[in-house]
This record gives structure tokens, C-alpha cells and sequence, in this order.
């Protein structure tokens, strides 16, 4: 059954980008802003299907997330055939990308006055080994980030723990490149 086919009732749906380099996966991810729930930490993009199939939410979401700079056509058009997770109603999308450095990100213009263009920031591409660590180390119920990776106006210094779960179920399921 294609994404698009499944019922949007309470859906959740969201992408988590990456690319590959010398063997090692690089996830890109945002801080939740100081409008936008500042007590989540880092995590992919994503959030509510607003009545829409989950994969045109991931798409919607994504461009949202990244201040425009993922168009969402060409995002959807990524969606069909990239791995995907289901876990308690929202389903993530794992899409490779191209490198794009962080900077472009952090800079980005918002492409719409909707708030949710500004709801995340900033941007930072983390290791995959580094997450899995930081999720192995998790600290009083966190897994905090290496600062390293973290550029210096980042709001907080842990994943999203929704986030974490949704990585630990893809990983279990095989689903993560």
C-alpha cells in the first residue's frame, strides 16, 4: 500500500535527511527555536499530517522546517522511494540528499512569512556514530550531542527523545541506511 493511501487520522509524519561520506552517515538536524518548543532538543523534521497522507505532511514539513530550502515537490518526489519507519503514528523517511554545509542552512531566509518557516534552528549535520553514542550515554534521560558538532547559538545540547526512539526502532527494524 503506498504512503499516500494510508489514513491521515492523527498521523504524524516527518523525514530525517542525510548524506554519506567515507562510510559514515550524516544526519541533518535543527534545534527546536525558542518559539517552537525549546524543550525537545534536536531532531529531524516533521510534525502533524494537517489532513493530508503522511508523505505530502513529510514533504510539507520538511520545507517548513528548512526555511524553504527543501522544496517539498522535489522532496515527495524523493519519499516513494526512501526507507521509511512507522512508530506510534508517525512515520519517518529516511532521504539522502547532498551535502549542503550547515552555514546555508543557519543563513537561510525563510521563503514564507508562516511561522512554522521559522519554527527550527539552527542546523547542524551530526554523525550517525556520534548519535548512537550519545544515545548509548544518555545523561538523566538525555542523549546529549558532542559540542563539537553543535554550532554556538545552539538553543540546547540533546536529541529529541521521540527522535531517539524513532532512530532505535529504525535501526531495529533495518531500516536506516
Amino acid at each position: 500500500m503506498l504512503m499516500s493511501q494510508i489514513a491521515t487520522a492523527s498521523c504524524g509524519a516527518g523525514t530525517v535527511l542525510y548524506f554519506k561520506f567515507k562510510g559514515e552517515t550524516h544526519l541533518l538536524l535543527a534545534d527546536h527555536s525558542l518559539s517552537s518548543h525549546p524543550w525537545r532538543g534536536w531532531a529531524g523534521f516533521g510534525g502533524r499530517c494537517d489532513g493530508e497522507p503522511a508523505d505530502k505532511a513529510a514533504a510539507r514539513e520538511t520545507e517548513e522546517e528548512t526555511r524553504g530550502f527543501y522544496k517539498r515537490e522535489k522532496t515527495l518526489a524523493k519519499l516513494s522511494s526512501s526507507p521509511s519507519n512507522l512508530l506510534n503514528g508517525f512515520t519517518t523517511f529516511f532521504v539522502e540528499v547532498d551535502y549542503v554545509p550547515a552555514i546555508v542552512f543557519n543563513n537561510q531566509k525563510p521563503t514564507s512569512q508562516a511561522a512554522s518557516y521559522n519554527e527550527r534552528g539552527p542546523y547542524a549535520w551530526i554523525s550517525f556514530s556520534a548519535i548512537w553514542q550519545a544515545i548509548g550515554n544518555k545523561r538523566s534521560g538525555k542523549a546529549h550531542i558532542p559540542k563539537k558538532y553543535l554550532p554556538s547559538n545552539a538553543l540546547t545540547n540533546w536529541l529529541f527523545n521521540d527522535f531517539v526512539l524513532g532512530l532505535i526502532e529504525a535501526k531495529r527494524a533495518g531500516v536506516f541506511p
